[in-house]
């Protein structure tokens, strides 16, 4: 048992070593520009595929192959900085955010259609060698790992620390406008820190595919969350409490892998991540910095909401926000509910019920992070809540349509006020972070609670919609599926706007607006927080109880992180907190690749160009942000 413990402790300090260069690319560009790049993951894709391609298509050596690799990320690092991020300096905070959700969403997409979305062998060029030290042992592949990271840490340290450039990334981060009036160009010293990001991105890339032996496009996301995972526990403000985050997390995913089974191995990473989050959301070495994105324990910090709405007033009053009343959504469900009778193309009536679904789940993420201004990156795991929730109910305990809805709308209500629990002393960017984790915490229980999920082989066997008020009818045809679809969405968005145009949706948009003020006017603003949640969890959960009745068959896949930040990107396109721009950019986004099915492939890549000119140009959205 012991020589176990050993040698996961030795397995996860050079797994823990490749979440340390990530994570140093995290606190890098924290510390110069305010800012958390999530397009870090996609960098650390690209840097593996370069390396790959320069030694499968050009024959290059592997140190060759790796070193044109660092270099090329490197400059596609600053390329991004400086054509996508720049433009947003003066824009609201959470704009750039986004836009580096919009970059990663871009660099994926492209990445499959280069290289295809399938894993590939990645060439590794040594015979790799097993040491042992008694019954401990350890492979060549992670003593290779550790000491480049190894040194890839210290050449960054020594760089910081005695170089003219390294001291002014560290004046710069530590105050902008004092190194500016001592005449260090922090614009210059921005892009430095992106391509240094860039740098490490692309050489923890190459370490993990040397260290899995594999390349897939779709290795960014969840190496670049750990890498993120990582910064936060030692620290966002800290390179020191990176490495020291990164080895901490490489240690408790083996020891969890080892002694609770591989399905923990992530679930316990992002619950560690989320209890940092509530009660030492600094790090270990990390200061007070984050108080400037709406810190941990006040009520607002310097920022008073992470929503892109907290721009200047002026531009709000000459920007018209177009929205249906309470009955439009109403009157456009019966509309809708004509097409059977219209036409019986399964095609057609397919894609317009999916169209629906993802109106009403754009319009449940919108009225959390464009209302109360708290963005939701996780919301995907409340959608699948209710899908689960009706699986469970209509198949396992025979319940009603009606029932059955009505018990996921509950079920993940509560679900969602759980989840944000943790979130109430959170304000800005740390929220944001803590609905990640949440988002990702949902998507592997869905994996791994294999006794009522089935995990990846999916539930399935959901039987057809049952209405007890129709005499126990079952609705089996495509149409009658179609009518309840529309009937449900139509209700819940109506219930939804009448919220939203009370005095409840009126006290959500002064505490969007400054939380500190809230308090001091009196208003319960966690138990507002906590309502908001609710009812965008009803909603998530409705639409994925009736995406479960529709389907007959849910998997995890439906419930990822990247399909979180695709819901937040269509929010975002619609207008955030308009209901109206939400529900009609859902609907639109969802019929518009099967209209150009052709080019579905680049779906992705257009989404997210047009999130980055939707932020340059219009950041309150089509309809307009109320």
């Amino acid at each position: 048992m012991l020589e176990l413990f050993a040698s996961q402790i030795l397995n996860g300090l050079a797994i823990g070593q490749v979440y340390a260069l990530i994570a140093l690319g995290f606190s890098l560009v924290f510390g110069v520009s305010n800012l958390i790049n999530f397009a870090q993951g996609a960098l650390f894709m690209v840097g593996a595929f370069l390396a790959f391609t320069g030694v499968t298509a050009f024959g290059l050596p592997l140190p060759a192959a790796a070193t044109l690799s660092v270099a090329g990320v490197a400059l596609l690092g600053m390329l991004l900085e400086r054509v996508a991020l720049r433009p947003l300096e003066n824009a609201p905070y959470i704009a750039p955010v986004l836009s580096t959700l919009a970059i990663s969403l871009i660099i994926e997409q492209l990445a499959e259609i280069l290289w295809s979305p399938e894993s590939q062998a990645f060439p590794v060029t040594f015979e790799e060698t097993t040491y042992y030290f008694g019954s401990a042992y350890v492979t060549s592949t992670d003593l290779l790992i550790f000491g480049f990271g190894a040194l890839a840490t210290l050449a960054l340290s020594v760089f910081l620390s005695r170089s003219w450039w390294g001291r002014a990334l560290r004046a710069t981060a530590q105050d902008r406008d004092a190194a500016a009036q001592l005449g260090i160009r922090t614009g210059t010293v921005k892009s430095l820190a992106f391509g240094l990001a860039g740098a490490l991105g692309a050489l923890s890339g190459i370490l993990v595919a040397l260290y899995f032996k594999s390349v897939f496009p779709q290795m960014g996301l969840p190496f670049g969350l750990k890498g993120f995972a990582a910064a936060l526990l030692g620290g966002l403000t800290s390179t020191p409490g990176a490495v020291l985050g990164g080895l901490l997390l490489g240690v408790v995913e083996t020891l969890a892998s080892a002694y609770l089974g591989e399905g923990s191995r992530d679930l316990v990473a992002f619950c560690l991540v989320l209890v940092f989050l509530v009660f030492r959301p600094h790090g270990i070495l990390g200061d007070r910095r984050l108080d400037a994105l709406g810190g941990a324990s006040g009520a607002a910090g310097a920022m008073p909401t992470s929503s892109v709405l907290a721009s200047s007033s002026s531009q709000r009053g000459t920007v018209r926000a177009w929205e249906l009343p309470p009955w439009g959504f109403l009157a456009v469900g019966c509309l809708l509910a004509l097409l059977p009778l219209v036409t019986q193309s399964a095609y057609l009536l397919q894609a317009v019920v999916y169209g629906i679904l993802f109106a009403v789940l754009v319009a449940s993420v919108s009225l959390v992070s464009g209302a109360l201004g708290l963005l939701s990156i996780g919301h995907a795991a409340f959608y699948g809540v209710g899908a689960y929730a009706v699986g469970l109910l209509a198949r396992n305990m025979g319940w009603p349509a009606e029932a059955a809805l009505a018990g996921a709308a509950l079920v993940t209500g509560l679900v969602a006020v759980v989840a944000a629990l943790p979130l109430l002393k959170l304000s800005g960017h740390t929220a944001a972070l803590g609905t990640l984790a949440v988002g990702q915490i949902g998507y592997l229980v869905f994996m791994s609670w294999l006794d009522v999920t089935r995990g990846p082989m999916g539930f399935i066997g959901i039987p057809a919609p049952r209405l007890a008020l129709l005499g126990g009818h079952a609705l089996t045809g495509l149409a009658e599926k179609f009518w309840l679809v529309a009937a449900v969405a139509g209700l819940a968005l109506f219930v939804a706007q009448r919220v939203l145009d009370s005095g409840i949706g009126r006290a959500w948009r002064g505490i969007r607006e400054d939380r500190l003020a809230a308090h001091t006017a009196g208003l319960p603003v966690h138990r507002y927080i906590l309502l908001a949640f609710a009812l965008s969890g009803a909603l998530a959960g409705t639409a994925g109880g009736l995406f479960a009745y529709v389907q007959s068959v849910v998997s995890p896949e439906s419930f990822t992180v990247s399909a979180s930040i695709l819901i937040l990107t269509i929010a975002v396109l619609g207008g955030l907190g308009n209901l109206t721009g939400a529900a009609l950019a859902g609907f639109a986004l969802t019929l518009l690749p099967e209209l150009l099915r052709p080019f579905a492939e680049w779906r992705m890549v257009a989404y997210g160009i047009a999130l980055l000119v939707m932020l340059r140009v219009r950041p309150h959205g089509l309809l307009g942000a109320r």
